[in-house]
């Protein structure tokens, strides 16, 4: 069995070292690279062809016919399509991993990455070993592999989109994200056409920041805020209410200033509201419509 299982074994080996080395203080980067990728590349595809399909024997190989697919589970499979389909299902099994990391709290890192993929190795070795426990014995030829040339085009096609996702993701250094805070202004219920305003303000900078907003109403001075203390990903958000006795319209602008920097205009952003009377049950309300 173990002559038979030789290379499950190999890969199991392989998968090991991967998750040892990322535990491993101060590890050299490149033989992370090195060690990480056929655990990428290949052997997820190829512990998952070796679970759905049984090896080729010499005799099985000239029981099929000429353009009769032989890819079916649980039937033998030829040197070609095995190279094939493990390079293939390897790629999409990596952007499957990828995608699902990504959603989860632990995120998309290099233990997590390398643990994921390890776990579908090993859990498709194991099936790989129990399943070839109904095959025949090997005879002491082996079925000659040959390449066509739509599979050398394939995979060609294969290697190269291999190549770029790894300089991509693991290669090409990572370029820092500019940072930046958002701030908006918009009226605070439209439907109910109140004469309010709601101010927000949210940081996706890199370390903690703190800002001080100055409104104006029409140009004249209407709130400040000395002081807004946010934290990378906080958001602050507070209604102004606004109103006039004089104009028809009311132009109001927040200016935002960063506290290290405070004679410079870090955001800013207005609104135009255009005031109008309503009569409700003999009261006289003053309403706010937004300005196009």
């Amino acid at each position: 069995m173990r002559v038979k299982n030789l290379d499950l074994f190999i890969i199991l080996f392989i998968v090991i070292l991967n998750v040892g080395w990322t535990q491993v203080p101060g590890n050299l980067p490149f033989v992370g690279i090195i060690l990480a990728l056929p655990l990428i590349l290949f052997f997820p595809g190829y512990t998952l062809t070796q679970a759905l399909f049984r090896r080729r024997e010499p005799e099985q190989v000239s029981s099929v016919l000429p353009g009769q697919s032989a890819l079916k589970p649980g039937h033998p499979i030829g040197g070609t399509d095995q190279l094939v389909l493990s390079l293939g299902l390897s790629m999409a099994i990596d952007v499957l991993v990828g995608f699902v990391l990504n959603i989860l709290p632990t995120g998309l890192n290099s233990f997590s990455w390398i643990f994921s993929l390890s776990l579908l190795v090993i859990i498709f070795a194991a099936l790989a070993v129990v399943f070839r426990r109904k095959d025949r014995a090997k005879t002491t030829t082996t079925p000659r592999m040959r390449f066509t040339l739509q599979d050398a085009l394939l995979l060609g096609l294969a290697l190269l989109i291999a190549g770029s996702a790894i300089w991509l993701a693991i290669i090409r250094l990572i370029q820092p994200q500019p940072s930046f805070t958002q701030l908006w202004m918009l009226q605070a219920n439209q439907n109910s056409k109140t004469c309010a305003v709601s101010i927000g303000v949210q940081s996706f900078e890199t370390s903690a920041e703190t800002y001080r907003m100055v409104v104006t109403v029409n140009n004249a001075p209407a709130k400040t805020w000395a002081a807004i203390a946010l934290v990378p990903q906080q958001k602050w958000v507070q209604s102004l209410p606004v109103t006039s006795a004089s104009a028809n319209s009311l132009y109001i602008e927040a200016q935002l200033y960063r506290v290290s920097q405070p004679t410079i205009v870090y955001r800013d952003v207005h609104l135009t509201l255009y005031i109008s009377s309503a009569n409700a049950n003999g009261v006289v309300q003053q309403q706010c419509v937004l300005g196009s």
